[in-house]
């Protein structure tokens, strides 16, 4: 059976790439929205973040499921359930211990001018536990919150598939009625949050990737018409960013172009990937191995950059690009450290 599936596998290396670019520009956001270091509002910058926030983590939800579609046929819920565990629970205990200190630090000196040490304030990291984003430099889970979310859906999504499956042996509409359902509910549920995060529209896209976007005739289906999909996605994602950075005075038209770019953009960007990312190589093969080691160690490092930039006295728009080429050679080089050893290796979740 076929395990790999080379489009998902460059699209996702491509999509976590952003993720530089995406952390960097938060910090200069002109809505307010806090950050572990926050900078002078730049409009275009922070316009990325819009652009990018309604269908980036949906997507990446939308890999998982895809990829568990073909590991729980292989190998069954309860291994795969095993698998996640390990695979995904020794790095997230990991970051949270080791990695996320470096994020709370930065953010007590930055916005409270803490003067301690690191190792001063690691006790402070675990004792100040406020609402568990680490912004006013108490404990966090920072970007691993996406892995403790990946755990907790996967562990939902194998009682759900069994329940599913179980019901459509005699009745193949089942899952189209499930499908269907899944849609809806991803659109319907996208404002719903449970501790900041959309869960439940998590959860869907997740099942969308498991029993629709890992089926290449679907996918094959979607392409015929990506055109479609890719003109709402482009017009109602620059809409979007435009009408919530620079004007600000239509909520209701910026709610519509979100919702809109949420749902043409998945199924756009997975036609882009199916069209232009088919392939594979020996570099193309490598980057999607250590994509989740990427995603793992990126933000400390954006973080730790904008920090010492800054206090070169540097205007915004140099730290962003110096932060930008710094951050991306620093993290690139961490990931090829880390996959060279064994041991350290295993705390990022790779397979040896």
């Amino acid at each position: 059976m076929k395990s790999r599936v080379n489009y998902i596998d460059n699209l996702r290396t491509v999509t976590v790439s952003l993720l530089i670019i995406y952390h960097l520009a938060i910090s200069y956001n002109s809505w307010g929205e806090a950050n572990y270091i926050f900078f002078q509002s730049v409009n275009p910058i922070a316009s990325i973040v819009v652009f990018i926030s309604p269908w980036f983590m949906p997507l990446m939800f939308l890999f998982a499921g895809i990829s568990a579609s073909f590991s729980i046929k292989k190998r069954g819920c309860s291994d795969f359930i095993k698998e996640r565990f390990k695979r995904l629970g020794i790095p997230l205990l990991f970051g949270i211990t080791v990695i996320n200190p470096i994020l709370s630090f930065i953010a007590d000196k930055s916005h409270n001018g803490y003067d301690g040490n690191y190792f001063e304030h690691y006790s402070v990291y675990f004792t100040r536990i406020t609402d568990l984003t680490g912004y006013d430099g108490g404990f966090t889970l920072g970007h691993f919150w996406f892995i403790a979310v990946l755990i907790i859906i996967s562990c939902i999504s194998c009682g759900v598939i069994r329940v599913i499956d179980y019901l459509s042996k005699n009745n193949r509409n089942v899952k189209l009625v499930i499908n269907c359902m899944n849609i809806i509910l991803a659109i319907a549920s996208f404002d719903i949050s449970f501790l900041g995060k959309r869960i439940p529209t998590y959860l869907c896209v997740y099942l969308l990737g498991y029993y629709l976007f890992s089926k290449q005739d679907f996918i094959e289906k979607l392409v015929s018409i990506q055109w479609l999909f890719i003109a709402g996605f482009v017009i109602s994602s620059t809409m979007n960013a435009i009408l919530f950075v620079y004007i600000g005075d239509y909520e209701l038209l910026n709610n519509i172009c979100n919702y809109i770019s949420f749902a043409t953009g998945i199924p756009a960007l997975i036609c882009f990937g199916k069209t232009y990312l088919d392939y594979s190589n020996t570099i193309s093969s490598y980057c999607s191995k250590l994509s989740y080691v990427f995603y793992i160690v990126h933000f400390p490092i954006v973080v730790l950059c904008q920090y010492f930039i800054s206090l070169t006295g540097v205007g915004c728009i140099y730290n962003f690009v110096l932060s930008l080429a710094i951050s991306t050679i620093v993290t690139c080089s961490a990931c090829y450290i880390i996959d060279k050893n064994t041991i350290i290796s295993i705390l990022f979740g790779l397979k040896k």
